[in-house]
Order: C-alpha cells, then structure tokens, then sequence
C-alpha cells in the first residue's frame, strides 16, 4: 500500500508499505478522506519528538474491507471515521472517566502508524460507523469536530454572551460554524491575510485582521463596545494570551485549545485582579457520538464542510503540507 511517511523535520515523502494485519477486534480501513490537522503541522515542523520513520495522519474516513474474529458490530462495506486516540481504559485516569487523558494513550501518527496511507487497521470500538447519507468530506471532520464541541462545552453560553475565537485556522474555522449554528454572537480574530478572505468567503462575517490598526475598534463594534464573556484561543501562544486578556471580560473565563506553541507569557496582573478563569481542553471525551448525530443534520453539515478549502492526492503530500504550512488555507485534505 501506498503511504505518507515523516522522515525528518520538512520531509514527507510517499512510500510502498505492507499494509497491517489486524487482530481478532480490529478491522482494516481502507481510507477514502483523511484531514491534515494542526498537530500533524507539528510533527511536520518537527516539534515532537517522533521516533522515525512514522506514517502521519490521525482524521480520516473510509470503509471496512476486513473484519477481525471476535468483531461483534461492524461489517464488511461499513463506512466508518476513526477515533485516533486510543485508550486503555485500564490507568487512574481512564478508570476515573477522563480517557482523554489517558496515561497510555495511543495516537494515530505521533505513537503509531497514521491514517495518511491506503488501509489501516483500527480497534473495533474506534471505529465509529457513519449515518448514511453523510457524505466522506464531512464525515472527514468529525474528529476536528468532536475537539470543538469539547471545548465549547467547557462554556456556559446563554444567548446574550459575547465569544472571541482568536485564529482563524481550521480549529476556529470549524468553532466559527458551530457558535454560527448555534446562534451566538462571536468574533474571529486572524492576523493571515488570505485566510481572512477565505473565512468570510465561506460566510463567517465577524472577523477581523488582528494586525490591523483599526481591530480593536472593529472588534468593540461587533461587541457592541462590551467586552468577551469567553475566549477560545486556538493559538496558544504569547501574542494570542495578549488578545485574551486585553478582550476577556471581569470573571470571564477562556478555553486554550490550540497547540500551534508549545510556549507562552501569561499577563498575571490582569489574570488576578479580573478573576479570570484559563481551562485546557485536549482532544473529547464522548464526543463522537455529539459529532455524528450533528452531521446529519444538512443545513450544518453543508456549512461545515465549506472549512475544506484544498484538496490533494496522497501522491501530492509534500505539496499539501508545503500549503498547510504556509496558513494561505484552511482544511487541507487527502483523497485516496
């Protein structure tokens, strides 16, 4: 089988593998879609500590071509999105509920092979099957999906509140669609001029270029000259904490979920005296099924997949990581 194999910092490279077997509760997907995520980005970069050669990607979609013994719910033609962390649900924490934070956890292209290559094999209670009528390109985004949708839920939102979403990257993007379905009025910060254009191209009108000089007046009239009741900063870096603390409201409370920086300043003074509250949010927790069921509702799946704005064959993975690099995109995807 063909794959997309890391073999250094900047250097991706397609290669002819054996593809997996599986064992007795797993089953072989073949992939159809697979997405290329801000962690990938990372790996890419070579900000992880990888151990080499490693087949990348951790969002995909495809259909089951082979069944382990002891499967007991899927099928042969099942078309299913992968779950890429995989727990052990043997460790405190898994046996306290929090299988996010699994010590043990398995992920998809940083541990272990990923999803970036023509069939792998996925444990049968990862693989999640998909409601028919869900086209590959959204169902592709149900992994992103399900990290939004944790994070979101982290906020107590009511109808009136104000929510900054700093970058504009596919993360906020997708946040962007959710808050939009959801009704709530937000704002999109983005200092990527293309993906600015991009973001309202797809209908998301709030959002501003952070390096402009008339932002914050921008910003202030979206908020009608309130500040934000919450922060989700996709970012996570020193410049994007300086955004959280000049636009979070007294006792207001912000979500980090973006790991574009694995280092960051915090402002103390305005963190204390405001009472703010900072909470991490990695990967879900249960989340899938939230995702699923959201899919097959049209009018939010056709919004959502409009994030996907480039699209490459597997044999093209230099070139689309060379675009997702860049930012002058939102999501990047394969199609096998």
């Amino acid at each position: 089988m063909k794959a997309c194999v890391y073999r250094g910092p900047f250097n991706v490279v397609v290669e002819e593998l054996n593809a997996p077997k599986i064992g007795g509760r797993d089953v072989l997907v073949k992939i159809n879609v697979a997405g290329i995520c801000g962690s990938d980005l990372e790996v890419f970069r070579g900000k992880r500590n990888i151990q080499t050669p490693l087949v990348m990607g951790h969002e995909a979609v495809g259909v089951v071509v082979e069944v382990g013994r002891d499967v007991e719910h899927l099928r042969a033609g099942d078309t299913v999105v992968v779950e890429p962390n995989v727990y052990c649900g043997k460790c405190y924490y898994c046996r306290k509920g929090r299988m996010d934070i699994c010590e043990n956890k398995v992920i998809y292209g940083i541990n272990r092979n990923g999803v970036f290559s023509e069939y792998v094999d996925v444990p049968e209670a990862f693989a999640w099957r998909v409601p028919n009528g869900v086209s590959p390109h959204v169902a592709v985004l149900v992994e992103p999906l399900s990290v939004v949708l944790r994070a979101i839920k982290r906020l107590s939102l009511s109808p009136s509140d104000n929510v900054l979403i700093i970058g504009g990257g596919p993360l906020g993007a997708m946040t962007a669609k959710v808050l939009q379905y959801m009704n709530v009025n937000f704002v999109v910060t983005e200092v990527i001029e293309p993906r600015v254009s991009m973001l309202k191209e797809i209908g998301i009108g709030k959002v501003v270029n952070a390096s402009r000089e008339d932002s914050d007046e921008t910003i202030k009239y979206y908020f009608d000259g309130a500040k934000a009741d919450y922060v989700l900063d996709t970012v996570s870096n020193t410049s994007s904490f300086m955004q959280t603390f000049k636009w979070l409201r007294p006792g207001g409370k912000a979500v980090i979920l973006g790991l574009l920086s694995h280092k960051a300043e915090v402002e103390v003074f305005p963190l204390v005296r405001g009472t703010l509250s900072l909470e991490g949010s990695v990967i879900y927790l249960g989340d899938y099924i939230d995702s699923l069921r959201l899919v097959r509702r049209e009018d939010f799946s056709q919004e959502l997949v409009k994030v996907i704005t480039h699209r490459f064959k597997l044999a093209e993975c230099g070139e689309a990581f060379k675009l997702a690099t860049s930012g002058n995109c939102l999501k990047v995807v394969f199609e096998l």
